[in-house]
């Protein structure tokens, strides 16, 4: 009786770890992810803004549904299961790209006028420069070391911290500040611990990451360091009336993010660990939900 309580047990984690893992690869995650990280910033920055996670989670969803178009050659050897079924139904990836940024400006612009449209097309616009060679023969800024990385954080940052300010008529100032800077700081984590995953596909492929360029084992003590910055900002944060309870708890999950990090490099499970990582948005979007 025990022993198949055991395996059913084992065949219920096993299926839960692989559609976790589809929802990874088609965008679901970091879509639900992205939506998670603006909800975090509106409980930082007191303001209440309910279109503003979607918006983001859509236009998430757009972009990196697209990067799996454009990463195919890249994905063929990171993700080649991936990169099957991206090439396999093309039509229907690009589709679902598309409507996903529709309805995020959509929504946006419905919500917030041209203003919150212009904002959240930032991240739109720097995949765009991301992907795509700047000038012919030239290399994508994909390519280009820190470059990569500076671009995808800081256009993240940048739209989860205004664009709920935007929504809700709020002015940017010194919180607004600190707020974009914690998110970029926890965006580099992101990328680069994710180009841990993909340092072999990005090497063979000319892309220039951290792990690529210094190592797995200096960019983990690299990335350990940007945590705790990060836990830095949030201590910053506390004596900030409308922070102070979100910092808080969101020092008790940056410190669960550090412990992750120190696992790069040292275990073969690195699918898993990006998941748990990812995990870290989620965990402060229900910080977010806990304190609205």
């Amino acid at each position: 009786m025990s022993f198949h309580s055991h395996r059913g047990a084992d065949s219920l984690w096993d299926t839960t770890v692989r559609c976790l893992w589809w929802a990874q690869q088609l965008s679901v995650v970091q879509s639900v992810v992205a939506a998670a990280k603006t909800a975090f910033a509106m409980a930082l920055l007191g303001v209440t803004a309910p279109a503003a996670p979607v918006v983001v989670g859509f236009v998430t969803f757009a972009i990196y549904t697209a990067n799996d178009l454009a990463d195919v050659a890249e994905d063929g050897i990171n993700c080649p299961e991936r990169s099957a079924f991206v090439s396999d139904h093309w039509a229907t990836v690009a589709t679902l790209a598309v409507v996903g940024l529709l309805l995020g400006v959509g929504l946006a612009l419905a919500a917030g006028g041209v203003a919150a449209v212009t904002v959240a097309l930032v991240p739109v616009v720097a995949s765009i420069l991301y992907s795509v060679p700047v000038a012919s023969g030239r290399r994508r800024l994909k390519d280009v070391f820190l470059v990569n990385t500076a671009l995808v954080a800081g256009a993240w940052g940048v739209t989860v911290t205004l664009l709920p300010l935007v929504l809700a008529g709020r002015p940017a100032g010194p919180l607004a500040a600190a707020v974009c800077l914690f998110f970029v700081l926890r965006s580099v984590v992101s990328v680069e611990v994710f180009n841990v995953r993909d340092v072999v596909g990005d090497a063979v492929t000319g892309v220039d990451t951290l792990p690529v360029v210094l190592g797995v084992g200096r960019t983990r003590h690299l990335l350990a360091t940007l945590d705790g910055c990060s836990l830095a900002v949030l201590v910053a944060l506390t004596p900030v009336a409308d922070a102070s309870l979100p910092a808080v708890f969101g020092l008790a999950v940056v410190s669960y993010s550090l412990s992750i990090t120190w696992f790069l490099g040292q275990t073969n499970a690195t699918e898993l660990l990006c998941l748990a990582k990812d995990g870290e948005y989620l965990l402060l979007g229900l910080v977010a939900l806990a304190l609205a």
